[in-house]
């Protein structure tokens, strides 16, 4: 395999892509990017079996010396390209002993390499399913929820996303069986199609980064994103290439996400969210966030607890306090309907809350015992479920 290639083209096709690898996998392969060089194009692969990320870029004339695959340790030659100089001309040749030499003006590199058939493949999705949504709707529901996913849990599908359409919705769930988010966008599907997918967390994380990338490229441009599950995966090509006067962008670079999805039964959600609830909160966003950072610097290291007095309508006692015998006590202005009641929480389960909310906040309660639904005042399409804890 031989290659000469502009360092930007090859270093921004490698960036998209090699978050997947994975250099302590069992597997040492797994640690390198597989490149499978032709006349006309360029993919590069890297994959830790539970994404595969495939960047593949369009080749011009002569870039292609002779064509041929390998794979490259993936830290090593994206750091490497990093360091080069800008614009630079980057020289790729394999070599005998299972080494490849990387040459640029006067830089000269030796990598080792391993045989690109011992590289798995992920494989494509069978009986797909396509689902389209504007790519800024896509980040919305992956960011408003994906907080609350698990990071470990013997019930492993909560350690993902589910995505669920019915209704001519699609849904996004994430839990980790103390607190619950909930976003949703309409879609244009059929009215009877009804499916549920769970994301793993590592997926869920680069999709929204590959999409929050694209993002960037486009500005305030945005496009549809057409995501294809299948019985066993969930497939996304996004067009990563230049960006013309009218925000269209070329397919001279695409990279195609893979994703494993997970074999299980998520809980259903609709049986946790709260109803009948009899008592209601309105608070002001930015200041309930200022409160909470003061009051939880005496919480409990541990359960990071917060206890809330709604005793009459105008102001909410907030307070803490720890084993040591240190106490936070602040009020806070807020709109109250209902009988007086106190209730625990996890700080930082609320503030994540917050942290995705822009405007003024409602929490719906019945009682101390009771799970609490919050969501953003007017707003009906995101939702959060904390439970109330005991202090």
């Amino acid at each position: 395999m031989q290659l000469s290639i502009n360092r930007e083209s090859l270093l921004k096709a490698i960036n998209l892509i090699a978050k997947a690898a994975d250099k302590r996998h069992n597997m040492v392969i797994l640690g390198n990017i597989k490149l499978q060089l032709s006349e006309s194009e360029l993919v590069l692969t890297a994959s830790d079996l539970e994404v595969e990320l495939t960047s593949t870029l369009k080749l011009p004339a002569g870039a292609c010396v002779q064509a041929g695959t390998t794979t490259l340790p993936a830290t090593k030659l994206r750091d490497i390209c990093k360091s080069l100089p800008a614009q630079a001309q980057v020289n790729l040749t394999t070599q005998e002993n299972e080494r490849c030499l990387l040459t640029s003006g006067k830089s000269r590199f030796t990598l080792g390499t391993l045989p690109s058939e011992d590289y798995p493949s992920l494989g494509n999705p069978e009986n797909i399913t396509p689902l389209t949504i504007s790519r800024s709707r896509l980040i919305d529901l992956i960011h408003k929820t994906q907080f609350a996913m698990a990071i470990q849990d013997v019930r492993y599908y909560l350690t993902g996303m589910l995505f669920d359409v019915s209704q001519q919705q699609l849904t996004t769930v994430a839990t980790d069986g103390h607190r619950l988010a909930l976003a949703r966008s309409v879609i244009d599907v059929n009215a009877d199609l009804n499916m549920q997918a769970i994301l793993p967390r590592k997926a869920v994380i680069e999709l929204e980064r590959l999409a929050s990338e694209l993002g960037k490229m486009l500005g305030d441009q945005d496009n549809a994103v057409t995501l294809s599950f299948g019985r066993e995966f969930l497939q996304v090509s996004l067009p990563f290439g230049d960006v013309d006067s009218a925000g269209q962008t070329s397919q001279n670079l695409m990279v195609t996400f893979t994703a494993r999805l997970i074999d299980g039964k998520f809980p259903d959600y609709r049986r946790v969210m709260p109803s009948n609830t009899d008592k209601l909160a309105l608070f002001n966003q930015e200041k309930m966030m200022d409160v909470l950072r003061r009051v939880a610097i005496l919480s409990n290291e541990k359960s990071r607890g917060v206890v809330f007095n709604f005793a009459s309508d105008g102001m909410v006692e907030v307070r803490a306090n720890n084993a040591e015998q240190d106490e936070a006590v602040e009020m806070i202005q807020a709109k109250y309907q209902g009988e007086p009641m106190e209730l625990s929480f996890n700080a930082a389960y609320l503030q994540d809350v917050l942290g995705v909310i822009q405007g003024d906040l409602q929490m719906h309660m019945s009682q101390s015992n009771a799970s609490v639904l919050v969501n953003q005042l007017n707003d009906e399409f995101h939702q959060y479920v904390i439970m109330p804890m005991r202090i």
